[in-house]
């Protein structure tokens, strides 16, 4: 299975049409968003940048960045991982929109018991984790003074099921690859700046790739 992952689009279609005009997006099995769609955008915002996506398999989970509408919208769509679990081919999906609670108040923010809840909900076999916030203390969580501010809920998850990949974004200074236990995780950098990411998975053999518009 062949993946192209974005995150954090923040309303920048633009960025989407020149991603879609410089790779054939339909070499891909799959594409998935890890959030912020928008940029403290609703519904309308949203919708004008899902109806970019061509027609192929396509999941996301919202951002913190993202308003309510858009946690409906992409529900009420069928294309939300947020605590839900979806069957591709051989592999699960699943995931948890928004962030951990920050000093800045942003419309989708949650306890930490909260994500643990939700995340507690999938069965994590053979799966693919999307979660907009990243796993703490690791390559993908580190803002400008190299303090982290991921998730513990999101990490502690993650060594006890150990998904085959976890991807996420919201750190946008930590665009990295790095590994908890056997889990491959990926943080693409933002979209918004010409960033995405590449996942391929064919059987137990892993492979992921920071990617750049060209």
């Amino acid at each position: 299975m062949d993946i192209c992952v974005i995150t954090d689009v923040h309303g920048k279609k633009s960025c989407l049409k020149k991603l879609l005009d410089s790779i054939n997006i339909k070499q891909f099995d799959l594409l998935l968003c890890c959030g912020d769609i928008t940029s403290f955008g609703g519904e309308r915002e949203a919708k004008e940048v899902i109806q970019l996506v061509p027609n192929m398999p396509f999941y996301t989970v919202f951002g913190n960045c993202d308003k309510s509408e858009v946690r409906d919208y992409i529900a009420s769509e069928g294309i939300s991982l947020h605590e839900k679990e979806i069957k591709i081919g051989d592999y699960s999906l699943g995931g948890f929109g928004g962030s951990n609670k920050s000093p800045f108040g942003t419309p989708l923010e949650y306890e930490e018991d909260q994500i643990m809840a939700g995340l507690s909900k999938l069965s994590f076999e053979k799966m693919i984790l999307v979660t907009h916030v990243p796993p703490y203390a690791t390559k993908l969580d580190r803002i400008g003074n190299n303090k982290p501010i991921g998730s513990i809920s999101v990490k502690n998850i993650i060594e006890k099921r150990q998904p085959l990949v976890a991807i996420s974004g919201h750190v946008h200074e930590s665009r990295a690859i790095d590994l908890i236990g056997k889990t491959h995780l990926l943080n693409p950098g933002p979209l918004k700046d010409g960033y995405y990411g590449v996942v391929k998975i064919n059987q137990e053999k892993i492979k992921v790739e920071l990617k750049e518009i060209d």
